[in-house]
C-alpha cells in the first residue's frame, strides 16, 4: 500500500458520484465520510503523482500514506473499500445471542440462593443453558454493557417479557444499521412531570469551594418534556409539552415529525399507553411509512432517549436552580443546543451511554 497501483483508473461517474453522497450525507459514518473526500480530492487532480498526493495529504492534514491507502482501496474495491478491514485476532466464542440470554439472566430473574447476582452465579446458570462460559467472560461482558448486577432491582417487582430476546436484538439491530439507513431512526420518549423547585436562599460555598445549597425550598410547578433522538447523529431535540400528553398530542407529535424528516422513518419507543393506544395504532396504521419497534416491557434503558434523559438529569436538571418552568425550558434549549455541536451516533450498551 506504500504507492498508487499504476493502472489505477480514474473514478467513474457511478463511483464518484456514490462518494459524493456519502462525503455529504450528514447520516454517513464520519469516518466514511472523510476518507471519501481523501479520494475525491485526489481525483480532482490531473494525475495522481506523489507530489499530487502530498498535496491531498498537507490540505486534511493527514499523511500522504492514507491517502493513498485509501485511493487503492476504492480502485479495488469501489465506495465498500471505504469502511475497515475485518481486523485480526481470536474469533468470538459467543454470540450476541448469549449476550442477550446473559442480559435476560441478569434483568428479569432473581438468583436462587443469593440475595443478588454474582459473575459465578450468572456463569452457571448460563451454563443450564448450554453456554459453557467463564465467570470472567460474564464480567467482562457485563462491563462492556455498562451493567453492574449488584444494582439490578428489576427482577423484583417486573413481570418477563417472553419477546424480550428477540426484542431487544430487534432494536439493538436498528441502532447498529442507523448509519447506513437512507431514511431515518429516531427514538422518542416522554420526560413526565419534572419538579422545578427553587431554593429559599442562594447557593453558598464553604472554605473548600465546595456548593452549598439551602435544604429548603418553593415549588415553581413542574414541566414535561418529548425528547427525539436521531441515532445515526446523535442529534437531540427536547420539546416542551404544552398540555396532556395523552394520544392526541402523541400523534400531533408524530405529524410534526413527519413534516420535518418526511413521511418515512423508523421509530424507537416503550410500550407507554400513548403510544400503544388504539388512537395511536390506528393512526400509524394510516402512515405505513412509519416503522416502529417496541422495546421489551419494563424494560426502557433499551431506548436511546433515556440515556439523553438521564445525561441531561445530571448536568443539568438534578443540580441547577430554576425561577420557574419558562426558565428550566430555556435551560434545558439552551443545554441541548451545546449538546448538539458534537456529533454522538448511538452506541448499544445496557445503559446506551452517549
Amino acid at each position: 500500500m506504500g504507492m498508487l497501483l499504476p493502472t489505477m483508473p480514474r473514478l467513474d461517474d457511478a463511483t464518484r458520484t456514490a462518494l459524493t453522497k456519502i462525503a455529504q450525507r450528514p447520516t454517513s459514518q464520519q469516518r466514511h465520510a472523510d476518507r471519501a473526500r481523501w479520494v475525491l480530492a485526489l481525483d480532482e487532480r490531473s494525475d495522481e503523482s506523489r507530489s499530487q498526493v502530498r498535496a491531498v495529504a498537507a490540505r486534511f492534514g493527514i499523511s500522504p500514506t492514507t491517502v493513498r491507502k485509501w485511493a487503492n482501496r476504492v480502485a479495488e474495491h469501489g465506495t465498500d473499500g471505504l469502511a475497515d478491514a475485518a481486523r485480526s485476532g481470536r474469533p468470538r466464542l459467543y454470540d450476541d445471542t448469549a449476550v442477550r440470554d446473559l442480559l435476560t439472566l441478569a434483568t428479569e430473574e432473581h438468583p436462587d440462593v443469593n440475595a443478588l447476582w454474582t459473575h459465578a452465579e450468572l456463569a452457571r446458570r448460563m451454563g443450564d443453558l448450554n453456554w459453557g462460559v467463564t465467570a470472567s467472560w460474564v464480567s467482562r461482558t457485563l462491563a462492556g454493557l455498562h451493567l453492574k448486577v449488584h444494582l439490578i432491582r428489576g427482577w423484583l417487582h417486573r413481570r418477563p417479557d417472553p419477546d424480550f430476546a428477540a426484542k431487544v436484538s430487534a432494536v439493538q439491530a436498528v441502532i447498529a444499521g442507523a448509519a447506513d439507513d437512507p431514511y431515518p431512526v429516531l427514538s422518542l420518549d416522554e420526560k413526565t412531570a419534572f419538579s422545578v423547585r427553587t431554593p429559599i436562599c442562594p447557593d453558598t460555598r464553604d472554605r473548600h469551594g465546595r456548593t452549598r445549597r439551602e435544604f429548603e425550598y418553593v415549588r415553581a410547578g413542574t414541566i414535561s418534556w418529548y425528547g427525539v433522538q436521531d441515532v445515526a447523529t446523535g442529534r437531540v431535540d427536547m420539546r416542551r409539552a404544552t398540555g396532556r400528553m395523552d394520544s392526541l398530542a402523541f400523534t400531533d407529535l408524530l405529524q410534526d415529525l413527519i413534516e420535518q424528516h418526511g413521511a418515512i422513518f423508523t421509530l424507537v419507543m416503550d410500550n407507554g399507553s400513548a403510544h400503544t393506544s388504539r388512537h395511536t395504532t390506528a393512526w400509524l396504521a394510516q402512515h405505513p411509512g412509519i416503522t416502529v419497534f417496541h422495546t421489551p416491557v419494563h424494560a426502557s434503558w433499551v431506548n436511546p432517549i433515556e440515556s439523553v434523559f438521564g445525561i441531561c438529569a445530571r448536568q443539568l436538571l438534578r443540580h441547577g436552580v430554576f425561577s420557574g418552568p419558562d426558565d428550566c425550558d430555556d435551560r434545558v434549549q439552551a443545554w441541548v443546543v451545546d449538546r448538539n455541536r458534537v456529533r454522538r451516533p448511538v452506541t448499544f450498551t445496557w445503559q446506551l451511554c452517549a
